[in-house]
């Protein structure tokens, strides 16, 4: 299986904020070959597009959706290591957001009640099984 992947939706204005705090790990550096960016954390590896340009892939009722709930939205898309990788970057990113997380496999969540559904399921895998199949 491919490496896990989400994108974190914020409010346009907002991108300051979660750009900076993405930016202030040290390990973030320019990924030449991908034009994305790396980062290398707690041993895990993460590749991350912080341009916003991820929201061209979204479908107009989608992002229809984004909208209607943070306004203009910026886009982070954060690809994995693992399923722990994704785990650990979120903990680290999540807290505090007023934004939006994509799963990839069929789900926009609320950034906090996404954190609330990792806490309460620590293994929680969102590529296999919908939060709506959670006990």
């Amino acid at each position: 299986m491919s490496w896990p992947s989400v994108i974190i939706l914020v409010p346009a204005e907002q991108r300051p904020t979660l750009e900076g705090r993405i930016r202030a790990f040290e390990q973030l550096a320019p990924d030449p070959a991908t034009g994305d960016e790396r980062l290398y954390r707690y041993g895990y590896s993460y590749s991350l597009d912080l341009s916003g340009g991820i929201l061209a892939d979204y479908e107009p009722d989608e992002l229809d959706q984004v909208t209607t709930f943070i306004g203009e939205p910026y886009a982070v898309y954060v690809s994995c290591q693992s399923m722990d990788a994704a785990r650990t970057f979120l903990r680290d990113v999540l807290p505090g957001v007023d934004g939006l997380v994509d799963t990839n496999h069929f789900e926009i969540l609320p950034a906090s009640g996404f954190l609330a559904l990792m806490e309460r399921h620590p293994e929680w895998d969102w590529r296999r099984q919908p939060s709506t199949d959670l006990p």
